[in-house]
């Protein structure tokens, strides 16, 4: 088979650390090779220069080369009851690619009865037919029983190493806090990572009650069933649980400015060790706000997800986390569904809408604007949340994430200079989503995955080959 060779010129490489004016080197999937124009070590590796004579070349001149997005906190398709589940696979996969995000990681979620491995290979089988990204899958533990704590450490080894656990939905995926120490002690033992949906589900169920009694279900009211202090209260146990059990955590899709100065305390007190938790925030919650839930009927259903969107100072205090590194990834929570389900379910009251929205598509670009044109985070910053410590935290640090050789070519030319964009618009359903307009700032410009052109300028687009499954193993 011919070796493919790859030249992209001209171009300026964004890291977790700046910019560098580099050209990078493409061998068939793999970055072999990025070579300096300026500075300390410019044409230091002419032999490269000399093997790539006459390989195809990319003029990327006036364009940042990104590492492909690493969207770590996705939901593809996931069922929530008979007759309703979020938008698939394929059409998730499309947005994704789209925007510039060629790696995902999903959630296999068991079934009642159903063993955790079960429902990875359930899950792994509707991946395979139809998504477009490379993907993963954490696995969610709905119960600490022996038998499932007994199958951590097989599905490590096969390359699932990280789990979520909830402390929300009660009578459904809720543990107690006992319950979720032992969980915690267990995936420690096994080498992986625990993420936690840190909401009071006690609380939650309780104010829920209140709701539907008193007759204030309407979309509205979603808000006031989850306040900010159902959040507060279940980052403050699992902090502790995290100190006590020295289990690896990511605290998933905060939402208020009271969690990230929680985090921030814990990583600044003495029991807690470097990296024992890292924290995620979600593309909603930094740039949208409550207010959604009083501007109509509509708007309030599709901001309806969990934890809520909140006030816009709990938006600036996540951007300000992001931006000094307390809040290390930002993620979609991608879980999109069209609003006419929305519309239909909610006939029935704000808590059988389904939770969640949008966003894999639209994440590049939106932070690109919002974040490093207006708001605090630099080029650097930019890359770090959407790309390279995502990538880490899932256990692919070594083949995701950075442009750099020796990783996956998964690449994206981005135009900084664009304006009027566009959102790159797969094919669900536009009405549901937070994201319209055309005031958006830079531009997806071309994406490889794995050193093959999936988006391309001036090309309609051509559905490429399925994604890759990726065994991870979590390095902490």
């Amino acid at each position: 088979m011919a070796v493919n060779r790859l030249w992209i010129r001209q171009g300026t490489v964004v890291t977790g650390e700046g910019l560098l004016a580099a050209d990078v080197f493409v061998r068939d999937a793999t970055i072999t090779a990025v070579l300096r124009r300026d500075g300390p070590g410019a044409g230091a590796s002419s032999p490269e220069l000399d093997d790539f004579q006459g390989a195809e070349t990319i003029d990327a001149t006036g364009l940042w080369i990104l590492p492909g997005g690493v969207d770590a906190h996705v939901h593809f398709g996931m069922p929530v009851r008979p007759g309703v589940r979020s938008l698939g696979w394929r059409e998730s996969s499309t947005c994704a690619l789209l925007g510039g995000t060629t790696t995902v990681v999903d959630f296999a979620n068991p079934e009642r009865g159903e063993s955790l491995r079960a429902a990875v290979e359930r899950w792994r089988r509707a991946a395979q037919a139809d998504c477009l990204c490379d993907y993963g899958l954490h696995v969610t533990v709905p119960d600490a029983r022996p038998e499932r704590l007994a199958e951590l450490p097989g599905l490590v080894a096969d390359g699932c190493a990280t789990f979520k656990a909830f402390l929300a939905y009660k009578g459904r995926l809720m543990l107690a806090p006992t319950e979720l120490a032992t969980l915690a002690a267990a995936v420690r033992d096994a080498g992986g990572r625990l993420l936690v949906h840190a909401e009071d589900g006690e609380a939650i169920a309780q104010a829920e009650a209140q709701h539907i009694h008193t007759g204030r279900t309407g979309p509205e009211w979603f808000p006031a069933s989850r306040p900010p202090t159902t959040e507060v209260r279940a980052v403050e146990t699992v902090l502790e649980i995290a100190a006590r059990t020295r289990c690896p955590m990511t605290l998933v899709h905060l939402s208020v400015a009271q969690s990230v100065d929680r985090v921030r305390m814990f990583r600044q007190g003495r029991d807690a060790p470097a990296g024992l938790v890292a924290a995620e925030t979600c593309l909603h919650h930094v740039f949208r706000s409550a207010t959604l839930y009083r501007s109509g009927r509509d708007d309030a259903l599709r901001a309806i997800c969990s934890p809520p969107l909140r006030s816009p100072a709990d938006g600036v205090a996540l951007m300000a986390g992001l931006a000094d590194g307390t809040l290390d990834q930002l993620a979609s929570d991608h879980c999109e569904f069209p609003l006419a389900v929305k519309r239909h379910e909610g006939l029935h009251g704000f808590p059988m809408v389904p939770n969640g929205t949008g966003g894999v598509g639209e994440r590049l670009i939106v932070a690109y604007t919002l974040g490093v044109k207006k708001g605090g985070l630099s080029p650097a910053h930019w890359v770090r949340v959407c790309c390279e410590r995502p990538a880490e935290l899932a256990g692919l640090g070594h083949r995701k994430g950075r442009v750099e050789a020796g990783r996956d070519a998964d690449l994206v030319l981005f135009d900084p200079a664009a304006e009027g964009t566009r959102l790159p618009i797969g094919p669900g359903d536009p009405l549901a989503r937070l994201w319209s307009g055309t005031d958006w700032r830079g531009a997806v410009r071309q994406v490889l995955r794995r050193g093959v052109a999936v988006v391309r300028p001036g090309v309609r687009w051509t559905e490429p080959e399925q994604g890759e499954f990726l065994p991870r193993r979590y390095v902490g």
